[in-house]
C-alpha cells in the first residue's frame, strides 16, 4: 500500500457519503439538479448479491416517476398473496390461506422481491443518464469539522472533509478482487454465472488497484447515508437509542431442492422452535429468514448467543427441521448471514440546516418487515430533492427543516411495526399465529405499502384545520400521495399513469383539475386561471415566471398540465389555453400537459373514475399543487391563485430576492 498523498482542497455543493439505496437517491436529484455535488462509498464496489429485496408499492411508484420501474417488472417476483403452514398435531405441515390484501389494486403496481444490487444498478443507471456525477469508491472519510458561524451564509463553506482514497487490498475483500483476466475469484455468490452482464462489467472495471490519496473537501451540504454504524452520525453526536434482543436469525438466499409445495410463495412455516419466512426471489432462488437462538452450539460461556458462531450448516439444518415433513437442501447458495433482531432510532435527523442523515444511519430494525430499504431510499428521495432545490438556489432553505419533521415520525412508526411483527416469529401459539400475523399486517398496511404518508402541516403541506376533507377534493389530502389514476392524453389517446406523468425532474405542479370543458361557464373558469397564472397575452407572466428557475434544466421551476373530465372525443386539443399547448417553432406543440379522465375500452385500468377516487366535482374540478416527489402540497379551487401564490412564496425563491449563484 502506498502512502497517502495530499491532493490539497477542493468544493462541492453537496457531498453525500454512502452510495447504499438511500445515498443513490440522494444523487439521483443531484444529477437531475445539475448540482455540483460528489458521492463516496468505502466499498471497492456496488452490492451485488444479498441483502435487502423487499419493494413496496410507494416504492415503485417513485421507480416509475424517475423512470425504471419496467426493468423492476421485467426482473422481479411479485409478492401479493402469502400462504402459513402450521403443525396439524399429527407430525405434518397444513396450509392457511393464501391471504391477498383488500386494498391490492390501489396502486399501478404490486409489492415485488428483487436484490438491491440490481436497485442500485437501475439508480445508478439513472443518474448517468442525466449527468456525469459517478460514485467514488473504496473512499473514505477521516476527519470533520463544522464551522456553525457559517449555517446561514448560502454562500458558505460550512462543512469541511478529509477524504482518503483506499488501496484495492482496503477497499474489496480479496474474493472480491476480479480482473478481466482473472474470472474465477468471486465472493460468496458473486460469479460471472451469477451476475447480470451489467454488473459483472462493473465488478470488473471497478475492482483494479488504485493509488492511495487524501484530500479535504469543503462542502455546503452533507448527506449521510452510510448505515448502521454511521460514520456521520457518530461526527455530529447523534446517538441511536434502543435496543438489542438476544433473538438470533439466519438468512439465506438459495435454489432450493424441495419437495415442500409452497416453496416459490410467499408465505411462513411455523413450528414450535419457531417460524421460518419464505420469500421467492428471482431467477428461481428462495430466500429464508429462520430462527436459530435455540441453538447450544452458538452461546457464549455468558449464556449470550454468538452470531459468528452460526454457519451455513447450522442454517440448512434448522431449516430442515422446521420444514419436516418436507425434505430441503440446496447446490447454490447465493448469499447468507446471521443477525440480531434490535429497534434504534436517532433522535434527529439532521444537524442544523446543512447536514442530514438517512436510511440506517438513523433508524435500524429487522429485516423480515420488508421495509428497510424502502424506507430508506424514501429517506433519500425526500431530503435529495429539498437539498438540491436550495443548493441551486431555487427553494426557500426553511424547506430543509421538513425532512426532519416527515420522515422522523415514519420511521418511529417502522419500529413499531417491527416490534409487533418479529415477535410473532417467536412467540404465541402456533395455531393462532397466521391470524396475529394477518392482523398486524392489516394494521400497518397503510403506512407499510406507502398508502399514507402522514406527512404534517408546514410550509410544504398547507392542511385545512383539523385535517377536514378540502371542499375542493375531498380525497386528495395535502401531505398524502398524489392518488394514481391511469388518464389519456388529450392529442392522441395514449395512456400514462400518473405516477409518471408527474416525472420526478425537480419541478413543482400545478394540476389543474379542469373540469367538464366542454361546457362554457367552465372553459371560461379555467381561462380566467390561466391568464392569472401567465399573464393575458405571451410577453407578460402574473405567476410562473415570478421564481428562479432550475437553470439548464427547465425554464420554470414550476410545471403546469390540465387533466378534464369530458369524454375524449367531445373536446379539442386547441379547446385549451395557450399555456397548455407551448408551441416551439421548430419542435411543434407540446402535446403532453393536456389530459382527459375518460374511460378506454381497450385497457380496463383507465376507468374514467380519477375524479371519483379524487373527490373532485366532475363538472367544477379543482387545483392542486404537487411536490417535486409526488406528494400533494396545497389543494383548492380554481379561483383560488392568491392562496396559490403564498404556497410557492413560501417554498419557492423569487427571481427578485434571488442571491444564490447558480
Amino acid at each position: 500500500m502506498e502512502s497517502a498523498k495530499d491532493n490539497g482542497e477542493s468544493k462541492t455543493d453537496v457531498l453525500i457519503i454512502g452510495a447504499g439505496p438511500s445515498g443513490l437517491m440522494a444523487a439521483y436529484w443531484m444529477a437531475r439538479c445539475g448540482i455540483n455535488a460528489r458521492i463516496v462509498d468505502k466499498r471497492g464496489t456496488k452490492v451485488f448479491t444479498g441483502q435487502a429485496d423487499g419493494l413496496r408499492m410507494r416504492t415503485l411508484e417513485l421507480f416509475d416517476s424517475i423512470g425504471f420501474q419496467h426493468r423492476v417488472q421485467q426482473e422481479g417476483h411479485v409478492a401479493v398473496e402469502a400462504n402459513f403452514w402450521v403443525p396439524d398435531g399429527k407430525g405434518n405441515l397444513i396450509r392457511q390461506g393464501p391471504h391477498c390484501s383488500s386494498k391490492a389494486n390501489e396502486s399501478p403496481f404490486r409489492n415485488m422481491l428483487l436484490n438491491q444490487g440490481r436497485i442500485e444498478r437501475f439508480l445508478l443507471d439513472s443518474i448517468q443518464a442525466h449527468s456525469d456525477l459517478q460514485v467514488e469508491r473504496g473512499v473514505i472519510a477521516e476527519t470533520f469539522e463544522y464551522d456553525e458561524k457559517m449555517e446561514d451564509d448560502p454562500n458558505g463553506y460550512p462543512i469541511t472533509v478529509k477524504l482518503r482514497t483506499l488501496s484495492d487490498e482496503e477497499a474489496n475483500p480479496s474474493s472480491l478482487r476480479v480482473t478481466e483476466t482473472n474470472h474465477t475469484a468471486a465472493a460468496r455468490g458473486v460469479a460471472r454465472g451469477n451476475l447480470l452482464l451489467d454488473d459483472w462489467n462493473e465488478l470488473v472495471t471497478r475492482s483494479r488497484a488504485k493509488e492511495t490519496k487524501s484530500e479535504i473537501v469543503k462542502a455546503k451540504y452533507l448527506i449521510g447515508c452510510d448505515g448502521a454504524h454511521s460514520w456521520t452520525r457518530k461526527q455530529v453526536n447523534i446517538p441511536l437509542e434502543g435496543s438489542t434482543t438476544d433473538h438470533v436469525w439466519g438468512v439465506i438466499d438459495v435454489v432450493p431442492i424441495s419437495d415442500f409445495p409452497d416453496i416459490r410463495r410467499l408465505g411462513t412455516v411455523t413450528h414450535a422452535s419457531g417460524t421460518i419466512l419464505v420469500i421467492p426471489r428471482e431467477r428461481n432462488m428462495v430466500r429464508l429468514y429462520v430462527p436459530v437462538q435455540t441453538i447450544e452450539a452458538v452461546t457464549t460461556s455468558e449464556g449470550r448467543f454468538d452470531r459468528s458462531k452460526i454457519t451455513l450448516e447450522i442454517i440448512k439444518q434448522r431449516v430442515q427441521v422446521i420444514f419436516a415433513p418436507y425434505t430441503f437442501d440446496f447446490q447454490v447458495c447465493d448469499w447468507w448471514a446471521a443477525y440480531q433482531i434490535g429497534q434504534r432510532i436517532a433522535p434527529t435527523f439532521s444537524k442544523g440546516n446543512r447536514i442530514f442523515l438517512a436510511g440506517d444511519a438513523v433508524h435500524t430494525h429487522s429485516p423480515k418487515v420488508g421495509l428497510g430499504m424502502n424506507m430508506s431510499m424514501q429517506d433519500g428521495f425526500n431530503i435529495g430533492w429539498k437539498v438540491a432545490l436550495v443548493a441551486s438556489g431555487v427553494a426557500q432553505p426553511s424547506i430543509l427543516g421538513t425532512y426532519d419533521a416527515e420522515r422522523h415520525r415514519l420511521a418511529e412508526m417502522l419500529l413499531d411495526f417491527d416490534r409487533h411483527w418479529s415477535g410473532l416469529f417467536t412467540e404465541g401459539d402456533e395455531e393462532s399465529k397466521p391470524q396475529n400475523m394477518i392482523k398486524v399486517v392489516e394494521l400497518f398496511e397503510d403506512f407499510a405499502d406507502g398508502r399514507k404518508s402522514f406527512y404534517g402541516a408546514s410550509e410544504l403541506v398547507w392542511k385545512l384545520e383539523n385535517d377536514r376533507d378540502q371542499p375542493a377534493a375531498r380525497h386528495l389530502t395535502p401531505g398524502e400521495r398524489f392518488p394514481p389514476v391511469k388518464l389519456r392524453m388529450q392529442a392522441d389517446g395514449n395512456l400514462r399513469w400518473t405516477t409518471r406523468l408527474l416525472e420526478s425532474d425537480g419541478r413543482f405542479r400545478v394540476v389543474i383539475l379542469a373540469g367538464d370543458m366542454r361546457e362554457a361557464t367552465q372553459k371560461d373558469r379555467v381561462l380566467a386561471l390561466t391568464q392569472s397564472l401567465s399573464g393575458s397575452d405571451e410577453n407578460e407572466s402574473l405567476v410562473l415566471d415570478h421564481y428562479t428557475p432550475i437553470v439548464g434544466h427547465f425554464d420554470s421551476a414550476i410545471d403546469v398540465i390540465a387533466i378534464h373530465s369530458a369524454p375524449w372525443t367531445e373536446v379539442e386539443f386547441f379547446d385549451f389555453p395557450k399555456i397548455l399547448r407551448p408551441f416551439d417553432p421548430v419542435r411543434g406543440w407540446n402535446y403532453d400537459k393536456i389530459w382527459c379522465d375518460d374511460a378506454c375500452i381497450w385497457n380496463k385500468d383507465c376507468d374514467g373514475k380519477g375524479y371519483e377516487r379524487w373527490g373532485v366535482d366532475r363538472m367544477r374540478g379543482a387545483m392542486v399543487v404537487v411536490r417535486p416527489d409526488q406528494y400533494i402540497g396545497w389543494v383548492g379551487e380554481l379561483e383560488e391563485v392568491d392562496e396559490l401564490t403564498r404556497y410557492l412564496d413560501g417554498v419557492l425563491i423569487r427571481k427578485a430576492a434571488n442571491n444564490c449563484p447558480h
